[in-house]
């Protein structure tokens, strides 16, 4: 029951695009992914300031980004002038709405076209002194990034959460740059066990799994604009929300007042499904929901590839009916300390796995004996010949809980995504490096606060008053 066929799921939803319509399984889903075609969150709006530039990254590329205040979409180029290659990012916007490079004076509007060149003579050309654009979108206090250019069509919808549209729901933004890559953080985030144990918070067991209540996970098909429909899938899990390990373990320990108190929480709480949703590459949605498919609180996380090893992690709390809200600071600095809870633990697992994904790559076959796949399986699960047949995540890992079946097939479709991510192997020393000092590990300051203005400004703020 814990583990999944080696063949994935299939998928029996239709899928629309043109004028024709297809089923897949999730394993023809994974192998045709396509990490280019998707939209990627890259700030909040209220974290960016208006008219100037900034430099975000996306797959080891840096951009600059500009959230323009005349209405217009906000302007997203690669963040080095062709001339001499300084970061765009350091310019600053024109009247006529163009970037300038604060190197020479170069001009470029949103599709990358040059415009200007102040030293060019009488009747030379700019048409070879173009740079690559992307296109960019403000959706849901979002600015999203998409690598085609501007006016490439069609373009996928934007991926929203409905209860972010609904006025009865606040929420409020957080943000951090995780030294984490994004495939360990996509299965950290949909790990429920482990909140029993890094994060030491019971509420997590709601969305873990046992024998008499079983993880169902499907793959689904999302409606999408895209020609490519092949690109618009979910991963998503489903349990009874009830506890259910520490429920075992109250009633192993004898502590009769405590199943009495679980007996009766039972008893007065509606049935909800506690699910977790992952549309890739980009979001997560946790909640409970009712027999309608209401939540009054989902916890949704919005995560951006910036390189190997490297994540920027943006979460919200939609909640419906919430009392007044926190100061965003002081909400952050209860996330941070969260946060810092496993994020450690994290770092640890990195250079294990992605020294793995690396040997993998050069060899599946390999026989040296620093290659994990080609020792004897501890447990005999299955001999190296076979072990080494299967996907990176079934043959490195050993999986147990009933709650990993959802990890079992976001694995496979890390296992077969990841290896054609954009710069993946550009510096194979990336997927080598050791785990960093636990300082530069929690390093808030470089993470956090100097990427949120809320957060900068009060240490602003307590410096000024602790010097006056």
């Amino acid at each position: 029951m814990l583990l999944l066929a080696a063949g994935a799921l299939a998928v029996s939803a239709g899928l629309t695009g043109g004028t024709h319509a297809r089923t897949l399984t999730s394993a023809q889903r994974y192998a045709a992914f396509d990490w280019m075609a998707h939209w990627y969150p890259m700030a909040w709006t209220r974290d960016l300031p208006v008219d100037r530039p900034t430099r975000v990254t996306l797959f080891d590329d840096d951009y600059a980004v500009v959230l323009r205040s005349d209405g217009q979409p906000p302007l997203a180029l690669r963040d080095a002038c062709p001339h001499r290659l300084a970061a765009l990012s350091e310019g600053r916007l024109t009247e006529q709405g163009f970037l300038q490079c604060a190197y020479h004076g170069w001009a470029f509007d949103d599709s990358g076209a040059c415009k200007a060149i102040p030293q060019l003579p009488a009747g030379g050309s700019l048409a070879s002194a173009c740079t690559r654009a992307a296109t960019a979108v403000v959706s849901q206090g979002i600015l999203w990034l998409h690598p085609a250019p501007r006016g490439t069509a069609p373009l996928p919808e934007v991926p929203r959460v409905p209860e972010m549209d609904d006025d009865r729901y606040k929420w409020s933004p957080a943000v951090r740059d995780l030294p984490i890559d994004y495939s360990l953080l996509v299965e950290n985030i949909l790990d429920p066990d482990h909140g029993l144990f890094a994060h030491q918070l019971p509420a997590f067991d709601l969305y873990s799994a046992s024998p008499d209540a079983p993880q169902r996970v499907t793959v689904r098909a999302v409606e999408d604009e895209a020609e490519d429909e092949a690109a618009a899938f979910a991963i998503e899990s489903r349990v009874a929300a009830w506890a259910k390990l520490t429920r075992r373990q109250a009633e192993s320990a004898g502590s009769t007042a405590v199943r009495t108190a679980y007996a009766a929480a039972s008893a007065d709480t509606p049935q909800l499904e506690a699910s977790s949703t992952f549309r890739p590459p980009a979001v997560i949605v946790s909640c409970r929901r009712d027999g309608a498919g209401a939540s009054s609180f989902l916890t949704c996380f919005f995560l951006s590839p910036t390189g190997v090893g490297r994540t920027r992690f943006m979460a919200a709390g939609v909640g419906r009916g919430l009392p007044v809200a926190l100061p965003r600071w002081l909400q952050h600095v209860g996330l941070n300390n969260f946060l810092d809870q496993d994020t450690f633990l994290l770092a640890t697992q990195q250079p294990h796995v992605l020294r793995a994904e690396l040997e993998r790559r050069h060899s599946s076959s390999s026989t040296a004996p620093s290659s994990p796949f080609s020792a004897a399986a501890e447990d005999g699960t299955a001999p190296p010949a076979a072990r080494e047949q299967l996907s990176l995540r079934r043959a490195l890992y050993k999986y147990r809980s009933p709650t990993e079946k959802m990890l079992l097939e976001v694995g496979d479709f890390l296992d077969a995504a990841t290896p054609r991510m954009p710069n993946r192997y550009r510096s194979p020393e990336l997927l080598t490096a050791a785990c960093p000092p636990r300082h530069v590990v929690l390093d808030r300051a470089a993470q956090h606060t100097r990427v949120c203005p809320d957060s900068s400004s009060l240490v602003a703020r307590l410096r000024m008053a602790r010097n006056a």
